[in-house]
């Protein structure tokens, strides 16, 4: 049985319900990436004797989960005795045992930011005459965070092509089918992409667990993780698109009742709101009504491409040709318009989340959305073919002369000869399977844009900057820029680290110069303070003007040599 039709504007009255209850649970302080500013003892620190206590803050409140703050032992034995009570929110600690023995201590720590992305590492100290842990067991304590750093947005993206899908074959039915095999073959599509999203959702959760606590699999299953995983952004949002995807698979085996497919239909891709940057960033309204735009519009895109891919390989031209010819004009205009509110939505998001042109391509997260546009720009201009060129011929051959439909097939109509049109069909196939496919890359690439560090951020736009340069093959110099911005009191933290990433003991001295060249001004010289062994800070009022400043860092390694970096820190 299948789905009647329904107004549109219970589909919009349904999303616009499903915004405003988003844009309530997200209201508040917008946060982002949490970074860690501080450490008690601090890395490679070497104490007389054993501390009471390890505390890290963060430069934001963050969600412990459990096991996520360990020390252990050289024999990667846990000596801790368990989360203590720190009255802030962005600070954790455990507390040791009074009789801590002298040797070397690994501090293991994961917690879960605002946006729900795990953060983690390992800090080394050691007591008395005990000597540092071998990296190996920092190794071990960590787990295989490379893998699962693959895995997770891997199966992000495949919960992105299962979920728009779904919805996207939803509002084929609903909107622009009007004969039931298309009514049907849409319900068919969207019923496989939402058994799609509902297994990529299950193995996901276990997955985030492992990311967020370290654990192995089957610890990952214990309840107290499953619980500390549901608490957060990603459980919250991972639960309504569940319950969701489970309420559309329901009811398009039965084919009714239609508000209940349309609530799932909504509900499914708009779960995502509650999860990622849109909670994390500011503007916190623009990016949410920019996300909800973007995911409707690419549901319609994609669901109702996919599933127009499928007509016209069935060729139910044959059978009813006066309806495939408007089925593919109706979708064209449709499609035209998804790809307009894609393009708006987009270009508000990408300010929010990059802000200067210069992070495109200094971070990660620019590079990845290079990618995403480059593919989205070919899959438009393919469209854009479809819509000018193919459709026209199609729809020339297969509506008799008079008969209405959604497009105009151009000028050349009465000239299209039988055999053009049969190739204009035979090339359109290809074309949208094209079309579909970049789209699938597209929201594969979503998957892992959306575990990226946003490029404004990263860049320093928006606050504490972050970053590495290489001073030598074996050692680099990390920067830290806290709060970054200018005419304030900015702490500059800078790290020395091996190849290893632990602090390089050979570098005993650092120096640093500042320049700010539109001004010309400087340099200007500062003396950091040590902070610990490959540990320097500057507590700094000279960064009075915004943009880019220029920070030449001075490395003492061992007694004769000298290395001279240059970090670019753009101040906000």
């Amino acid at each position: 049985m299948s789905l009647p039709r329904a107004h549109p504007g219970v589909l919009v009255v349904l999303l616009t319900a499903v915004v405003a209850l988003t844009l309530s649970l997200g209201a508040g302080e917008a946060t982002a990436h949490a970074v860690l500013v501080n450490a008690e003892p601090s890395e490679g620190a070497e104490l007389d004797e054993a501390p009471a206590q390890v505390r890290l803050e963060f430069n934001e409140p963050v969600q412990l989960v459990e096991g996520g703050l360990r020390v252990h032992d050289a024999d990667a034995q846990r000596v801790d005795q368990g989360v203590a009570e720190t009255g802030g929110q962005g600070t954790i600690a455990v507390d040791l045992p009074e009789d801590l023995p002298d040797g070397g201590y690994l501090v293991v720590y994961r917690v879960i930011s605002a946006d729900s992305h795990p953060i983690g590492g390992v800090l080394g100290f050691t007591v008395g005459d005990g000597e540092t842990v071998a990296d190996t067991v920092a190794e071990e304590l960590m787990g295989a965070d490379g893998v699962i750093g693959v895995v997770g947005p891997a199966l992000r993206g495949v919960g992105y092509v299962g979920t728009l899908l779904a919805a996207g074959a939803v509002a084929f039915v609903l909107g622009l089918a009007r004969r039931d095999a298309d009514r049907v073959r849409a319900q068919r599509v969207g019923l496989a992409a939402t058994g799609l999203a509902l297994v990529a959702g299950i193995l996901s959760f276990p997955v985030q667990t492992m990311a967020t606590s370290g654990a192995g699999l089957v610890e990952a299953l214990t309840p107290a993780l499953i619980t500390e995983t549901l608490n957060s952004s990603f459980g919250q949002s991972w639960l309504v698109r569940s319950v969701a995807l489970i309420l559309l698979a329901l009811v398009l085996r039965r084919g009714r009742p239609t508000w209940a497919v349309v609530a799932g239909a909504v509900a499914a891709p708009a779960s995502y709101l509650l999860d990622g940057h849109s909670r994390s960033m500011e503007p916190a309204w623009l990016l949410l009504a920019g996300d909800a735009v973007h995911l409707a519009a690419g549901a319609l895109w994609f669901g109702g491409l996919t599933v127009l891919v499928l007509t016209v390989r069935a060729q139910t031209v044959d059978d009813d040709p006066v309806g495939a010819a408007r089925l593919i004009a109706r979708f064209s205009t449709a499609a035209l318009w998804s790809v307009l509110a894609l393009v708006v939505s987009g270009t508000a998001m990408a300010w929010a989340l990059v802000r200067v042109p210069g992070a495109l391509i200094s971070t990660a997260y620019g590079w990845l959305l290079l990618a995403k546009v480059a593919l989205v720009v070919v899959a438009v201009a393919v469209a854009a073919y479809n819509r000018s060129r193919l459709v026209p011929a199609v729809v020339a051959r297969m509506v008799p002369a008079g008969a209405s439909t959604d497009v105009d097939p151009g000028p050349d109509t009465a000239d299209v000869t039988a055999r053009r049109s049969r190739t204009a069909w035979r090339l359109l196939g290809t074309t949208l399977r094209v079309e579909a496919l970049l789209l699938v890359g597209v929201l594969v690439l979503t998957g892992f844009l959306a575990v990226q560090r946003p490029a404004a951020e990263e860049a320093g736009v928006t606050g504490l900057y972050e970053t590495s340069v290489a001073i030598t093959d074996e050692l680099d110099l990390d920067v830290v820029v806290d709060p970054n911005r200018a005419g304030e009191t900015n702490a500059i933290h800078l790290y020395v680290l091996d190849a290893t990433g632990r602090p390089a003991g050979e570098a005993e001295d650092l120096r640093l110069e500042l320049f700010y060249e539109p001004e010309e001004i400087g340099p200007i010289p500062v003396e950091p303070f040590p902070a610990g062994p490959g540990h320097w800070i500057a507590n700094v009022t000279e960064l009075s003007f915004p943009g880019d400043w220029r920070l030449t860092a001075v490395v003492g390694i061992g007694r004769f040599d000298e290395e001279r970096v240059e970090v670019t820190v753009p101040v906000s």
